[in-house]
């Protein structure tokens, strides 16, 4: 059957999430500043329909991530939904060199949808489960502890989560104001060892289309195994992209009559020099196989680090999380928190662990990551968080993740890094 899962229009779930207090939100949220296609909207409704999930749930990765599949925070959560390694590995989704479902659209969807009906069954309320998922949900229950009134908005709970529901109800309200369009993206199955760009060459889709929507495969292939792999594709495209998937050969181009470099090139996304080189400049007859070369398109999560600031270090013997964090001049605690780990963790010589500050000096197990582009504001009289964000088109959690910062409170004279869009 095909293809598996059709975006859709209308709102069929009966659970509707309640808006709490969007006027109180701290961030602009409105249906003309939605960064999300109609299509990848349309989609994560779907998914969270098929998990057995309110459709209003897709209004969350515009708070965390503004629907920017490769996002990746200072520490350390990754994708649209903004998953810690832990809690993916938690939830067995695949993270290897081939493949990190944190970057899918169809497996962080389904995901997160499994991860919020788990919260709101624990707390039996929506608001207090987005807060978990914002903050955890050992904190709400702590705070829930402590309270007479246990309800979202009077409970004690960390500022950023007091801000994370206003926002998300804002993002939600506009949402719902958006048109309702046809759908335009579907999910299919393919199987395992499928070059991406073929699938692409010999559907008539445009390769980076196609690679975009599927970053998740970090090489452009689908993991070589058992298991059979969701991939995202165009509606109009689907049914032959499934065809197709199940027909071709999964690791080579066929030739046909009529090809030539240039139009074999086109198809499949590669440079011609590229396939040339990788066919010793000899194209076969039709019937005949061209090997594609390794993707040059830079995998999703190969910017995971760059946040200004952060760098890898590399585990010595006799080093511990306390000392480590020393070498930067921040507590075991941060250390721990930028690497997703406990405080208690062992660790072991060879082991990477992500750092922010100054890499010592003299060490040579350190690799310093950069920001491809960054800038760096003088905090003038005036200035505030909201007007530097909409100055240089980011989101004022970015800058806060960027320079460290707790609160929005700017003082003249500081200095700020900020990444522009």
């Amino acid at each position: 059957m095909f293809p598996i899962l059709n975006g859709t229009s209308g709102r069929l779930e009966a659970e509707i999430i309640p808006l709490h207090a969007p006027h109180l939100s701290d961030l602009v949220y409105t249906p003309e500043g939605c960064p999300a296609e109609t299509g990848t909207m349309r989609l994560l409704e779907a998914l969270l329909r098929s998990q057995g999930a309110p459709s209003d749930l897709a209004a969350l990765p515009w708070v965390e991530s503004s629907y920017y599949v490769g996002d990746y925070s200072r520490v350390g959560a990754a994708g649209p939904w903004q998953f810690m390694s832990g809690t993916a590995r938690h939830f067995r989704m695949n993270m290897t060199d081939e493949i990190d479902e944190r970057y899918s659209w169809t497996a962080s969807t389904r995901t997160a949808s499994d991860y919020l009906l788990y919260l709101n069954r624990l707390f039996d309320n929506w608001h207090l489960a987005l807060a978990a998922y914002n903050c955890g949900e050992g904190v709400v229950q702590r705070a829930l502890s402590n309270a007479t009134r246990k309800e979202y908005g009077v409970i004690e709970l960390p500022g950023e989560t007091d801000a994370f529901v206003p926002r998300y109800s804002a993002a939600l309200q506009a949402i719902r104001q958006l048109e309702r369009g046809e759908p335009e993206l579907s999910v299919i199955l393919v199987p395992p060892g499928l070059d991406l760009r073929l699938l692409a060459a010999e559907s008539g889709i445009n390769p980076e289309v196609l690679v975009e929507y599927n970053r998740g495969f970090l090489r452009e292939i689908t993991p070589v195994g058992q298991r059979n792999w969701e991939v995202v594709i165009p509606s109009n495209q689907a049914s032959l992209a499934f065809q197709t998937a199940w027909s071709i050969r999964r690791d080579k181009y066929v030739v046909k009559s009529g090809d030539s470099w240039t139009s074999v090139g086109q198809a499949t996304g590669v440079s011609v020099s590229n396939l040339m080189e990788a066919n010793n400049s000899s194209m076969p007859y039709p019937g005949g196989y061209l090997i594609l070369p390794e993707s040059t398109r830079v995998p999703v999560n190969s910017d995971a680090a760059v946040s200004a600031g952060f760098f890898q270090y590399t585990v010595r013997s006799g080093d511990s999380l306390g000392g480590i964090g020393a070498l930067v001049g921040v507590s075991s605690g941060e250390v721990a928190l930028w690497n997703d780990m406990s405080t208690f963790a062992v660790i072991h010589p060879g082991q990477k662990l992500l750092l922010r500050g100054t890499p010592p000096e003299g060490s040579g197990a350190v690799t310093i990551v950069r920001a491809n582009s960054q800038v760096t504001h003088i905090v003038q009289a005036g200035d505030t968080m909201w007007a530097l964000a909409g100055e240089y088109g980011v989101s004022v959690e970015q800058i806060m993740e960027l320079n460290n910062k707790d609160s929005a409170a700017l003082s003249i004279g500081e200095n700020l890094i900020i990444k522009p869009e």
